[in-house]
Parts: structure tokens; C-alpha cells; sequence
């Protein structure tokens, strides 16, 4: 009981920290250092970025050179990796990127720049809409009993080696019926961002942050795309999938999936998401280069705290992909990385 207090408290403590990240931007000084890798020869900030972040960092550029006068950028538009590779070599002002620091990557970050990676959110992945990150669902065939499952039953589904058993047969999951004694037949993207799949940054996201490297369960199928696995449950009784939430369709169904034992079970609606509560939700990162001991590059970190004001998460939010901005309590979170 008293462990649930103090976690009261602390929750009550942040949302009053947080009311001051809800204030308007407040404009101060910086200019990115003469020598720094990223200014072009006119000037110019490079910032190399994923290409599905155009449209906002269109409208952030704006407002930084609104209040910033004279601040010119140039947005070269990749993939998740060549933001990642031009951090590395200071080639971008930071690296807008829709997933974590890949695996390989970040080791050769922390060869050549002999500090760990350095990151802030700006955004929760979008629920309705055509964007590339969307928040995790855990789908089944619709004839399915089952509604609902665990954080945990769902790692022992889809991976094996952990200290509990792995869950091989629908009974093991409460189901009851003729679907008991069926074999689970999973399916997802690969557990790696070694093997290639519309989304580099899933099994980096799943397999190795939320699940601790737990290699996926000897029935879990490989596919490259989330439209395949949709299909694949949908034509599969037996069957259980991780799809993106914005590539759900009718011929499946979804599980309500609760984070803990104690937790309400949570279908990723954008009110779930918004929260901050869902088990599986996904973020928009800026990554940027800042050295053991010393600050952050001060001409990035005033852009990071106009990104982390009202008027910049109003920006994301006003983009056409739908990415959804931070609650109070996640920007107070990212805000105090900065100092």
C-alpha cells in the first residue's frame, strides 16, 4: 500500500512540474557553432531526417525561423538509417527518426562519438491515419473467444527463454473450446532490423527493449509487411499477429491488451494513447549528439525546447499523418533531459 502511495505522489509531483511545459514558447539566443558539421557553406543547417517526418519539420523550421530570424534549413528526407548514419558523423543538426537507435548503429554511435545515444520524444505514433509508426496491435482470427491478454501472456506467446512457460496452446491463454488444444500459430515482422521489413525499427522496438532480446517462439511466422500479417490471421483460426494499429482492418479482430496484473485493458484508441497508459504505444525521437559531461549543443537544444513547447506540439499535431503530441507529464519528462 505504501509503495502505491508514493506512486501518487510522484505522479501528482510531475503533472505540477509539467504545467510550465504548457506555456507558450519563450524565444532565447543560440546559434549553432561556426565549425559544426552540419552548416552548409551559405549557412544553411542540415538537418537529415526520416522522410516521413517532412511535413512537420516543415512547419517547425517555420516557426524556428519565425522566432530565430535569419535561421535558414535544409530537410534531406531518408529512410529510419541515414539519419542515424549522418549523426554519426555530425553531419545533421540531430536525427528526427521514428524509431530507437538500431542496434548496430548505435554501437558504431558510441565508437566514434565515445558518448551513449541521446534522444527526446516529440511525438506518440498516430492511430488513425497513413502514417509509417503507428502504436502496436495484437490481432486474432474474428471467430476467436478470446478478448483480452496480458503484457505478459503476450511475451510468452511470441518469444521463448523466459523465466515463466511459454504459452504453445490456446488453453494456456484461458481459451476454452475447440480452440483449447489448437497450437498458437503467431505471426509478425522480424524480431531483427538485420532482416528487411516495411518497419526497421519493430523488432528493435519489441524484441529487444520490450521483450529483453527474447528470441521469438519456434511457431512465429515471419512477414515482411503488416498487411500480410493481417491476412495471415484472418485466414488462420488458430492464429495471433502484431500488426501497426493504423493497418487494421475489419477481417480480424483486436485484443484488448492490459500492461499488468492491475491494469485496464487497453485497445490503443487515441484517448488510450494520449494517456500515455498503452502498453504498446510507439514514439517520434530526435536523436542528438551530446558528449559525456558536457551540455548539448546549445542551438539544438533551443530547437528541442520550441519542439517541446505548446506551439510545437501543436505543429506536430496540426501535420496531416497524425502523429499525436506529448501529455503534460511525458513533455515535462523530455524538457528536464535538456538541462
Amino acid at each position: 500500500m505504501i509503495s502505491r502511495f508514493k506512486v501518487v505522489f510522484v505522479l501528482l509531483g510531475l503533472a505540477a512540474t509539467s504545467a510550465q511545459s504548457q506555456a507558450p514558447y519563450q524565444p532565447q539566443p543560440a546559434s549553432p557553432p561556426k565549425d559544426a558539421g552540419y552548416l552548409l557553406a551559405d549557412g544553411t543547417v542540415q538537418i537529415v531526417g526520416w522522410d516521413d517526418l517532412s511535413g512537420i519539420f516543415e512547419k517547425l523550421n517555420a516557426l524556428y525561423g519565425k522566432t530565430h530570424p535569419g535561421t535558414k534549413f535544409k530537410y534531406v528526407p531518408g529512410n529510419l538509417m541515414s539519419p542515424q548514419h549522418s549523426l554519426i558523423f555530425g553531419e545533421t543538426a540531430f536525427a528526427p527518426i521514428g524509431m530507437e537507435f538500431s542496434s548496430n548503429l548505435g554501437s558504431a554511435y558510441r565508437a566514434m562519438v565515445k558518448a551513449p545515444t541521446f534522444n527526446v520524444r516529440i511525438a506518440h505514433g498516430a492511430v488513425d491515419s497513413n502514417a509509417k509508426l503507428s502504436p502496436l496491435a495484437f490481432i486474432v482470427h474474428k471467430s476467436n473467444p478470446v478478448e483480452q491478454l496480458s503484457a505478459a501472456q503476450l511475451l510468452h506467446i511470441f518469444t521463448v527463454g523466459d523465466r515463466a512457460p511459454d504459452i504453445v496452446f490456446w488453453r494456456q491463454a484461458g481459451v476454452k473450446g475447440d480452440l483449447a488444444d489448437k497450437e498458437i500459430h503467431s505471426y509478425g515482422l522480424p524480431e531483427s532490423d538485420h532482416y528487411a521489413s516495411e518497419d526497421a525499427g519493430f523488432g528493435v522496438y519489441l524484441f529487444r527493449d520490450k521483450w529483453g532480446m527474447n528470441h521469438n517462439a519456434r511457431n512465429y511466422q515471419t512477414q515482411r509487411t503488416y498487411a500480410e500479417v493481417t491476412q495471415k490471421v484472418s485466414e488462420d483460426s488458430a492464429g495471433i499477429g502484431i500488426t501497426a494499429l493504423n493497418r487494421v482492418t475489419r477481417d480480424v479482430k483486436v485484443l484488448a491488451v492490459a500492461g499488468s496484473e492491475w491494469g485496464k485493458p487497453m485497445r490503443g484508441t487515441r484517448q488510450d494513447v494520449l494517456s500515455g497508459r498503452y502498453p504498446f504505444d510507439r514514439f517520434v525521437y530526435i536523436y542528438a549528439r551530446r558528449f559525456n559531461s558536457q551540455p548539448i549543443d546549445p542551438f539544438v537544444r533551443e530547437y528541442l525546447r520550441m519542439v517541446l513547447s505548446k506551439e510545437g506540439q501543436e505543429a506536430i499535431a496540426a501535420d496531416s499523418k497524425g502523429y499525436l503530441p506529448l501529455n503534460a507529464i511525458e513533455l515535462a519528462t523530455e524538457l528536464s533531459k535538456l538541462e
